[in-house]
Formats: structure tokens, sequence, C-alpha cells
């Protein structure tokens, strides 16, 4: 498929991506323990719930491998519209990486042996992974916060997409490092991503129109 045939999936791709983010830590995720339950209402919880909890790792797994998909072609959209190849483009590509390789982490090292505890009733086990898993959203936020400032100066220092999309970016991503207010630039940068790809499409479109 061709870099123009790809673009113009671009907007499904980043819907794609945030449905499956909505429902693997929405529904998926149900009410699961916060990080200060004890140890017995984990193993509880979870043996109440393995099927969820193992469901829940294709759905964001998927979801994670399109991400990588969508970062990959977010790259070559803005070195192929950039006056010089600088390393914005790049950057952008290492920060979708940063915040996939992120969740993968999360679920090989926590939610996987988190499910597998509570399955054989290690109750201070599961409170420990419980515990990190809950408090782990620094590199997320991150990821996010980097993905969309890189995003929009890429977009502002010479990308053919709407400069308007370049602010919104960088606003996103400055929400994302301001502390108590970051959970909200993480939800943005959700909704961000179906915008930027939908704006890809309609940009690649045009450009294909006969003059």
């Amino acid at each position: 498929m061709t870099g123009q045939r790809m673009n113009r999936w671009m907007g499904l791709l980043g819907l794609a991506i945030l449905v499956l983010f909505i429902v693997g830590f929405g529904p998926l995720s149900g009410n699961s323990p916060k990080e200060n339950a004890s140890g017995l209402s984990l193993v509880t919880y979870w043996n109440a719930h393995q099927t969820i909890g193992w469901v829940q790792i294709p759905v964001i797994g998927v979801g994670l491998a399109l991400m990588v998909l969508f970062v990959s072609q977010l790259r070559d959209v803005l070195h192929g519209s950039a006056d010089d190849r600088g390393p914005l483009p790049n950057v952008v590509y290492a920060a979708g990486i940063i915040f996939v390789g992120d969740l993968v982490v999360a679920g090989a090292l926590l939610h996987i042996p988190l499910l597998l505890a509570a399955h054989n009733h290690q109750a201070s086990i599961a409170q420990t992974l419980n515990f990190v898993g809950q408090n782990n959203e620094l590199l997320l936020l991150f990821g996010m916060a980097l993905l969309t400032l890189s995003t929009g100066l890429a977009i502002l220092t010479g990308s053919l997409l709407p400069r308007w999309l370049g602010w919104v970016s960088i606003v996103i991503g400055l929400v994302c490092c301001a502390g108590p207010f970051s959970f909200f630039g993480f939800l943005a940068g959700g909704i961000w991503l179906p915008v930027l790809g939908f704006v890809i499409r309609a940009k690649t479109k045009t450009s294909a129109q006969p003059a």
C-alpha cells in the first residue's frame, strides 16, 4: 500500500485505536480495585473476573499494534511535507514507541502476573503488583506529551498540515505535563489521534485533486 493510500486510512485507524483503548481500559477494566486495595480483595476480585482480565490483553494489544502503524505513517507524512528532513518526525515516532512500550511492559510485567498471582492466591504479590500498576502513569504521560508536542512543533515548522492542528497538539502536550490536570491531557490525546488522522486524510484528498 502506497503512502498516499495509507494516508486515506489514517482517520479510521486513529478512530479504531481510540475505540479499542476505550473498551480495554473502560468496560473490560470494570471496577477493578484501586491502589490501596488489600491483597485478599484483589485475589477475590480477579478470580471472579479472570476472563475479563485476559480478554483485556488482546484488545489493548491490537490497539497498540495499530498505534505503531499510525505513528509510523505519521512520521512519513511529516517527513514528506517538511521543508527539510529535520529530527522532529523521528521524535514523533520515538514518542509513539515509548507510549506503546510502556503499556506492553505494564501488561507483561504487571497485569499478567497480577492475574496469575490472584489465581494462585498469592495475596501479597497481587497487592504489590496492583500498587505498582496503579501508579505507572509517568511513562504514559511522557509518551503522550512528547508525541503531541513534537507533532505540533513539526506541523508549525514546515508541515503542510493546518497550523491550528499544530497549536492544538502543543496545548494537549502541555496539559499532559500539568500535574493534577495531566489526566485531561491524556484523554484529549486519545481524541486527538482520530482528529489528526482525518485531517491527514482530508489533506491527502485535497492534494490529489487536479488543479
